[in-house]
């Protein structure tokens, strides 16, 4: 019996250098080990309400967020995955604890035009 692999991009780990370059590249900040995304742009408020509604256990409205941004299927399978395993392993400083069963943080909504 083969077991299913689990689809996840974190395969590699990265030093507290690297993490933080990284971090800078993308426009985030490295807090104990967890890239923070920000809530300047429509792009970051969506992907902070994939967070959210990860951690609200709704996996429908996290993956038509991330279809949305045209992020493809293996890719938001994988996105998904690592971040329910972030929120288990780190749910305070990934967030979970703050989301979950709370109102979504109004910094995350987007505003139609």
């Amino acid at each position: 019996m083969t077991k299913n692999k689990k689809e996840t991009f974190g395969t590699i780990v990265v030093n507290q250098e690297e993490g933080e370059a990284l971090a800078s590249q993308f426009g985030m900040t490295l807090v104990d080990n967890c890239f923070v995304i920000g809530t300047k742009t429509d792009k970051e408020k969506l992907l902070n309400q994939v967070g959210y509604w990860i951690a609200n256990d709704n996996l429908v409205k996290a993956r038509a967020i991330l279809k949305g941004l045209g992020m493809p299927h293996k890719m938001l399978k994988a996105y998904i995955n690592d971040e329910q395993d972030l929120q288990r392993e780190r749910p305070e400083t990934s967030g979970h604890n703050l989301y979950k069963n709370n109102p979504m943080p109004k910094e995350f909504i987007v505003r139609g035009h």
